[in-house]
């Protein structure tokens, strides 16, 4: 039987790997950070919510959908937004501001449904948790499964997606160059395009499997904004690998860290919780801006010497 912590730290991996990829995906596509990402992750919660406890939906059944409808609010997003802007020729400045400001009308929105809900359905939909219509699987909920399955699946299939596809390989040359890649005949606006959808879909299958697990609310994807950046930010903001790996230690540190402090300094040290993935950004950025993937790379290179000589 696994703890409560287990469990928490198994979830909160499998979700902030979601959100690190997409976080990171757009940042490489982009070259701005979208601080909108995790916002995506609220409307995936309450696309899951209004099919299970409106439409009478399995809450698995909901995931493809919260998929969907996020991919295609991404998509919305660039060609409404991110588009125009970029042809005015603004900088990355500008275009994060607007996906701040983003993030305020989109939670007035689903503020103005949630009430919307309550008042001619009588549910709560402000806060709210699925838990009890998940299945049980070896005396845990069956999110404790399906969660990690999940993300191992989406990530694989990413992988090969942008490894074994002449459209992934264009993603990937339209990140790294996108006025050589257009001169190589590359849809530099396909590209740009796929890469919203994408961000917006795993946003909103993050966001589908969280009320499964645990309480949310309106405010939820203010918490969650500074650990998808952290986890990026650790893994290496202009890498895809680089963020899985990121989200996972971010996750592993978040449930270690305040267990092995505890026998110092009491229980007194959770309320500092919240401060790790802050220290986090800070750190690494001091002394590796790159993340992870940097050290990695490093290594790499000094055992293809070792080896060499």
């Amino acid at each position: 039987m696994l703890s409560a912590t287990q469990i928490g730290m198994i979830m909160h991996a499998s979700m902030l790997i979601l959100l690190c990829v997409g976080f990171s995906f757009t940042h490489m596509i982009e070259k701005f950070p979208n601080f909108a990402h995790t916002s995506f992750v609220t409307i995936g919660i309450m696309c899951t919510y209004t099919l299970v406890r409106l439409w009478g939906f399995n809450p698995y059944l909901a995931w493809p959908v919260a998929a969907l409808a996020n991919g295609l609010i991404g998509v919305a997003i660039y060609l409404l937004i991110v588009r125009p802007i970029r042809r005015t020729r603004s900088g990355a400045i500008r275009l994060t501001f607007a996906m701040f400001s983003l993030t305020f009308v989109i939670r007035s929105i689903l503020a103005i449904y949630s009430y919307w809900v309550m008042r001619t359905q009588g549910f709560r939909a402000i806060g709210f948790m699925l838990r009890s219509y998940d299945f049980e699987f070896m005396g845990h909920p069956g999110i404790v499964l399906m969660a990690p399955l999940a993300c191992i699946a989406i990530v694989a299939s990413l992988h090969l997606f942008l490894t074994r596809t002449k459209f992934g390989i264009a993603i990937k040359a339209t990140s790294e160059n996108p006025q050589l890649a257009s001169t190589l005949g590359i849809d530099v606006h396909r590209v740009h395009v796929a890469s919203w959808f994408i961000t917006g879909a795993l946003a909103g299958l993050a966001g589908a499997a969280i009320p499964l697990w645990e309480y949310t609310n309106l405010g939820y994807s203010d918490k969650l904004m500074i650990d998808v950046m952290a986890g990026s930010v650790l893994g290496g903001l202009d890498s895809i690998y680089g963020a899985m790996v990121g989200g996972a230690a971010l996750a592993l540190i978040q449930t270690a860290l305040p267990g092995i402090l505890l026998g110092p300094f009491g229980l007194g040290i959770a309320k500092y919780k919240p401060l790790i993935p802050i220290i986090v950004i800070i750190v690494i950025l001091m002394y590796e801006p790159k993340g992870i993937t940097s050290i990695l790379a490093r290594g790499s290179r000094a055992i293809k010497r070792i080896r060499q000589r």
